[in-house]
Formats: C-alpha cells, sequence, structure tokens
C-alpha cells in the first residue's frame, strides 16, 4: 500500500514543478507597454537676459601670534568694510557672513616637531550689489578699508523664474521639432506627448571675474564691466506617441 502511494505522488509531483517552471519562465518575459513607445526627443533651449545682480565675495586674512590678537585685528577692519559700505548706500541684507575660520601656522626646522608660531583668521562676506554701475566703486571700497582676498565676481539674476518659464516653453517646441523631423524621415505621424522630464535647469548661468589683489590695489576704482548677458537653459525628455 505504501509503494502505490509513493509511485503515484512522484508524477504527479515532477507534473508540479515542471508547471512551476513554465510560469516562472513566462514571468521573464517583456510586454511592450506605452512607456517604452513612440519617439523619445530631448528639447533644449536656452534664454538670455541682462544680469541685474552682481555677488563678491571679499574677505580679510589676519596673523598675529596669538588667535585672540588676530581675531581682534580681523573684526577691526570687517567691521570697517560693513560701516563703509553702508555708508555708500548698501543694508544689513547685501552683506552676510560665508565663513570664519581660525587656524595655527606651524614652521617646520630640521625634522623637529612642528612649531605653533602664530595663528591665521580668514573672515569672508558675501556681498550683493544691483547697481551693476557701482560694482568697481564698492569693490574698491572694501579694499581700502582691509579687505586683502577677493574669491571672486559673478553676475547673475536675481529672479530667473519668468526667464525659466520661457525656456520651458522653448525647449518644448524644440523638443517637438526634433519629433517631427525623426517622423518624417520613418514616415509616421507624431501624436501626443506620452511623458514629459525636466532633466536639468541651469542657472542661471552667471559670469565670474577674477582678480589679482596686486592688480586691485593699483587702482583708485577697480575697472569692472558687467557682461550683456547671461542664460538660463532648461533640457525636457519627452516621449510622443506615434499615430
Amino acid at each position: 500500500m505504501t509503494k502505490k502511494n509513493s509511485g503515484t505522488l512522484i508524477p504527479m509531483l515532477l507534473i508540479t514543478l515542471q508547471g512551476i517552471f513554465l510560469f516562472s519562465s513566462c514571468t521573464h518575459v517583456t510586454l511592450p507597454t506605452v512607456q517604452n513607445e513612440g519617439i523619445l526627443v530631448t528639447g533644449s533651449a536656452t534664454v538670455q537676459s541682462a544680469p541685474d545682480l552682481a555677488t563678491l565675495q571679499v574677505g580679510v586674512q589676519s596673523f598675529a601670534e596669538t588667535a585672540q590678537q588676530a581675531t581682534a585685528d580681523n573684526n577691526l577692519k570687517v567691521e570697517k568694510i560693513i560701516t563703509s559700505l553702508k555708508n555708500k548706500g548698501l543694508t544689513d541684507e547685501d552683506m552676510e557672513t560665508n565663513s570664519f575660520n581660525i587656524s595655527p601656522q606651524r614652521e617646520y626646522r630640521n625634522n623637529k616637531p612642528p612649531v605653533v608660531i602664530g595663528f591665521n583668521v580668514t573672515n569672508m562676506l558675501i556681498i550683493k550689489i544691483r547697481d551693476l554701475d557701482r560694482v568697481g566703486e564698492l569693490m574698491q571700497a572694501t579694499i581700502d578699508n582691509g579687505a586683502n582676498t577677493i574669491n571672486g565676481l559673478t553676475f547673475s539674476i536675481e529672479d530667473p523664474t519668468p526667464l525659466r518659464q520661457k525656456a520651458r516653453h522653448a525647449a518644448m517646441e524644440d523638443a517637438l521639432s526634433r519629433a517631427e523631423i525623426l517622423a518624417e524621415a520613418s514616415d509616421i505621424e507624431v501624436g501626443k506627448p506620452i511623458s514629459i522630464q525636466e532633466l536639468s535647469y541651469g542657472g542661471p548661468v552667471v559670469r565670474s571675474e577674477n582678480m589679482a589683489m596686486t592688480e586691485l590695489a593699483m587702482d583708485a576704482k577697480v575697472p569692472i564691466q558687467a557682461p550683456n548677458d547671461v542664460g538660463i537653459k532648461i533640457d525636457l525628455q519627452v516621449r510622443f506617441e506615434i499615430k
């Protein structure tokens, strides 16, 4: 009785396993879906506009035998810079501290352990200037009052939202144009967009100026010429249906 049952179970088990194997194989078949049909293109557009904001990064580096002395000297010069800029019309909202660092300066002598010979203090400010005709004047004011480090000057658009929207429309038109060219070459017709993805947007693109302190200190007013325009770039990935 026991042998008969065992003989019956083995074929049934094989049939069941075979069915499971066939079912598992079928689950790996990729069927066409809406997501992988149609014409996939990338549309790009860049919109140009005159900059309306200059951002200046200036700072003061101080060195002294003690951290207290270096900090006191640094604070005095930074306060003079801030006061001079306020006297020229800037407000607290136009200035902010970007970074503040205190670090020891070590001297290495004849393979001996390093010796601390003093301390460096650096205070960096970010200054926003909306009257671009006064950038050189205000930069020179910071130098005259103790600034000895300039990390850069950038020109940008303070509120890029309207230009970004315009660039999106232009990028969509570019995507449609590309799809129509491909469709014509393939003897098909472009339908409605199936999906739209914004890959990235720039911006706004800034123009930077880097200047050496030795050159700046020689001029009574730093000669600065703002760029005529900066750009905002939008990239869209669009999938169109095929009619």
